[in-house]
């Protein structure tokens, strides 16, 4: 056996373990939502989907679920139109304290979400904005627009100047260029950052608490309402569309990101 051989050999377990304790506690959600008993246990009698039946009729869940869809994709939205063009601004331009405003963009990423929902509850209130939706979404465009423009700032880095060049040469105008050229080469770079927007806004509670209303409730602040009172199937089955809807968004964005 050779070095490299033995290397992979020994790498192997590692990572198994390090996988199982990422995953396991996923999939006994997922087990538990499943089971015939009223406590969340693994089944052992067969398996049963009436616990989602049960969530499908529970219309505080539903709504927390049409909310946080909502919300979500809205910022996602308005994270993925303001990142690309500050990112456009950074990469394309040069100006005073260029670094320290970078710095300053991505402070979301760096402080506490409780700092951050406790500035948008005084923000808010400062301008009068309504406690419903548009507070919960500005709350969430401020946690999630970092991510965006991470993504999209160093796909502009990456790019290659020359087809812009072309263009001009061509005749064609900046603006022009910009949507003909820049943008669609760009656009699986725009689409992954706004993917990670929407699953960073999905389960999204510690800022989230501080600004939903009795009628804006999110399925994060939900599943831990529920929580307090005890751990039941229900729960299982509601964690478990929440890690599924996760995971579609996460699928789509490798594969846009693959494409790049």
């Amino acid at each position: 056996m050779n070095r490299t051989s033995r290397f992979r050999f020994g790498y192997l377990p590692v990572a198994a373990i390090v996988y199982a304790l990422l995953l396991v506690p996923v999939l006994l959600i997922i087990i538990t939502s499943l089971t015939t008993a009223s406590v969340p246990t693994i089944p052992t009698d067969g398996l049963s989907l009436e616990w989602y039946a049960e969530l499908a009729g529970d219309d505080q869940i539903i709504s927390a679920l049409v909310v946080s869809t909502v919300v979500a994709v809205s910022s996602s939205i308005i994270s993925g139109l303001i990142g690309t063009i500050t990112a456009f601004g950074f990469v394309r331009s040069d100006f005073p304290y260029k670094q320290t405003v970078s710095t300053v963009l991505l402070l979301p990423l760096m402080i506490s979400p409780v700092i951050t929902g406790l500035a948008i509850v005084q923000y808010a209130g400062m301008i009068r904005l309504p406690g419903d939706y548009p507070a919960l979404i500005l709350g969430h465009v401020v946690l999630t627009l970092p991510y965006v423009f991470l993504i999209i700032r160093a796909r502009l880095v990456t790019f290659d100047e020359t087809l812009e060049q072309a263009s001009l040469i061509m005749g064609a105008n900046r603006l022009e260029t910009t949507l003909n050229v820049t943008l669609p080469i760009i656009a699986p770079s725009v689409f992954t950052g706004g993917l990670i927007a929407f699953v960073v806004s999905f389960g999204e509670f510690t800022a989230t608490q501080f600004l939903i209303s009795p009628g804006t409730t999110t399925v994060p602040v939900i599943i831990y309402t529920e929580l307090r009172t005890g751990l039941t199937p229900t729960i299982s089955a509601l964690a478990t569309v929440l890690a599924v809807i996760m995971l579609v968004a996460a699928i789509l964005g490798e594969a846009s990101g693959g494409d790049a």
